[in-house]
């Protein structure tokens, strides 16, 4: 939840100097884009570990695991049989680049720190230059959609402090709208995604100037996080039919955004990197009765609903099929940027998950929240994603690239030299 539910503190002091250490990641070691690469170059394999570069001498580990983080015993050489071949996949040059940004009262920081990254990260993949040394590393991007969506799906109607449009919040559509806090940013765009082309009017630099223009949400958003049902409303076509666990449907029988208000964004011959930066668990609720501050089913204070009764929310099922409807798996890469503790980064999904602190369990010195995951000194607090990691799980299992990064780092920048490693 956000920060006036919470009572966590809402400002911090200035960020600590950038350190750059990589540390190994699972499967994918890199911002979700990093994956795109490897697209270009016709086909890869996402269930193979693909080290970062972590400097002189620094061998990848040995004990990840084929699908890089399920219950069986590590590998530690090639298996007997060689897989069956990989059909190829045809090339691209085409990314949609999707970012979840969290945007209740607790988010200042970490807003700023992905700004900070963006104009690298623009320049690495307008140019293909990985490393700064003017030689092209990689295939650059021929056509790239940026786009942005919050976490803020409403309260199912129900009136809660922090959530000013109780009843659909931003509903999952692409933001338009330039932060008015920088002077350099107009108040809209005509179109609600941005899109870059080499021989375009814009530079690098300009285009992700514009970038940061609307990813800086603010924090005005309601403390509810629903990250998955955001992205996933987002993504999904009015016509989208039943995949799995997931029949196309939304709240109050609703449509995805996809063919609509987000028209145009998401392309069946581009690449999809997803993008999500929050310090909370996802709360993407099945029931909006949970919401219900006088519920008479639902009693427990209302920051605990969520955890107390998972069976309300969707199941995790539904976004791994309905991220993957109608799309190669190879072609999705999906970053998660969240409560992760700092040194479970680089496990197996399995550890991760197995963490003390990822255990979620109601703080004891301070009741009606659940205790931290994570406590960045000037940063603030950070909450277990367990449910994102289980999402993250299930699409490296299908075949997508992943990569998990800890929000409770002091800026953003390993995420970046990790991305820019793993493309060299």
């Amino acid at each position: 939840m956000g920060d006036v539910l919470l009572g966590r503190p809402t400002s911090a002091a200035t960020l600590g100097a950038v350190r750059g250490r990589i540390r190994p990641f699972v499967v994918i070691v890199a911002l979700m884009v990093a994956g795109l690469p490897l697209a270009l170059g016709g086909c890869y394999s996402s269930r193979g570990f693909i080290p970062a570069d972590s400097g002189p001498g620094v061998s990848p580990p040995t004990d990840i695991t084929e699908d890089g983080g399920s219950d069986d015993p590590p590998r530690t050489s090639p298996p007997s049989t060689p897989p069956p071949p990989t059909r190829p996949l045809p090339p691209s040059t085409q990314l949609d680049l999707l970012f979840l940004i969290d945007n209740s009262n607790s988010m200042t920081e970490e807003q700023e720190s992905l700004s900070e990254q963006l104009p690298r990260l623009i320049q690495v993949l307008a140019s293909g230059d990985a490393d700064g040394d003017g030689v092209q590393d990689f295939p650059t991007v021929e056509s790239l959609h940026v786009g942005v969506v919050t976490t803020d799906m409403g309260t199912g109607g129900f009136p809660v402090p922090t959530c000013n449009e109780p009843n659909r919040g931003d509903d999952g559509e692409l933001r338009s709208i330039g932060n008015s806090g920088l002077p350099v940013c107009p108040r809209s765009f005509p179109a609600p995604f941005l899109s870059y082309r080499p021989a375009g009017p814009l530079s690098p630099a300009e285009f992700a100037a514009n970038v940061s223009c609307i990813s800086v949400v603010g924090t005005g958003g309601c403390g509810f996080e629903q990250p998955l049902e955001a992205v996933l409303k987002a993504l999904t076509f009015s016509t989208t039919g039943p995949t799995g666990a997931f029949d196309g449907d939304f709240l109050w029988g609703t449509t995805g955004h996809a063919d609509g208000a987000n028209g145009g964004f998401s392309r069946p011959t581009a690449d999809l990197a997803i993008v999500m930066l929050t310090d909370e668990e996802d709360c993407s609720v099945l029931d909006p009765e949970l919401f219900n501050v006088r519920s008479p089913v639902y009693r427990e204070d209302l920051n605990l609903r969520c955890f107390a009764h998972p069976e309300t929310l969707h199941p995790v099922s539904r976004y791994v099929d309905g991220l993957l409807a109608g799309r190669d798996p190879r072609r999705v890469h999906f970053q998660l940027i969240a409560g992760v503790p700092t040194d479970a980064v680089g496990g197996t999904y399995a550890e991760i998950l197995a963490h003390p602190a990822m255990h979620q369990v109601v703080d004891p010195v301070m009741e009606g929240r659940l205790q931290p995951s994570c406590n960045v000194p000037g940063r603030g607090l950070a909450f277990a994603p367990t449910r994102l990691v289980e999402v993250a799980r299930g699409l490296d299992r299908e075949g997508a690239a992943v990569s998990i990064q800890s929000i409770c780092q002091a800026d953003l920048t390993p995420a970046i030299d990790a991305f820019i490693a793993m493309i060299r």
